[in-house]
């Protein structure tokens, strides 16, 4: 059967989605087209929201409606201690599991060689001015990185980056298994990795 052009193209941006393939896109496509104009002006409307509305915190990098972001501006939470994480969504797990109170640091991305995403594609540079700011010492940056091969890349060319600084470096325990993403680990698995997160070395051998 033929497929409108219309639905067909609306169906390849659902395909863009994570973890959407190309029959979900398609089913999304054709829900949207029987939904009545309003339903799809509010769909439209909440994606307009979102380039309208979200910026990046300029202190931490994390999607928010206020900058500095609430976790930024939060008196209570701990100077002294720097989650790096690789994306916003990451930071709200690390939330939900409720057991860090330090401030963040979104790096908006992983270091992937094969797509062509270099350090220069990402805020490696900014953590390191952010980490040179005396009047904000740090004295422990957590690695809260995917273990996977991407992660564990970061995270080392991190390590050899902050190898001359007075900072101690740890990363999350193994509670999240290798090859899935901190994205969709649950409060427990977030709970235990964080508790269990061990020092590394952060002079690397020459």
């Amino acid at each position: 059967m033929s497929v409108p052009k219309a639905i067909r193209d609306l169906a390849d941006m659902f395909d863009k989605l994570p973890g959407v393939g190309p029959r979900a896109a398609l089913r999304y496509a054709y829900w949207l087209a029987g939904q009545n104009k309003n339903t799809a002006k509010q769909f439209s409307e909440t994606i307009d929201a979102i380039y309208r509305d979200i910026i990046p915190c300029s202190d931490c990098g994390i999607w928010t409606d206020t900058s500095p972001c609430r976790i930024c501006a939060d008196p209570k939470r701990d100077p002294a201690l720097l989650c790096v994480v690789a994306s916003s969504q990451d930071v709200r797990v690390m939330e939900e599991a409720g057991v860090y109170q330090g401030k963040y640091f979104v790096l908006g991305g992983l270091l992937d060689p094969i797509e062509g995403r270099t350090p220069d594609n990402i805020q490696v540079q900014k953590l390191i001015q952010r980490l040179k700011n005396p009047a904000r010492p740090i004295q422990e940056v957590i690695l809260a990185l995917d273990p996977d091969v991407m992660g564990d890349t970061t995270s080392l060319y991190i390590i050899r980056q902050l190898s001359s600084m007075p900072v101690a470096i740890s990363r999350l325990a193994r509670g999240i298994p290798t090859g899935a993403q901190i994205e969709y680990a649950d409060e427990a698995t977030i709970t235990d990795a964080y508790l269990n997160r061990r020092k590394t070395n952060n002079r690397p051998a020459a």
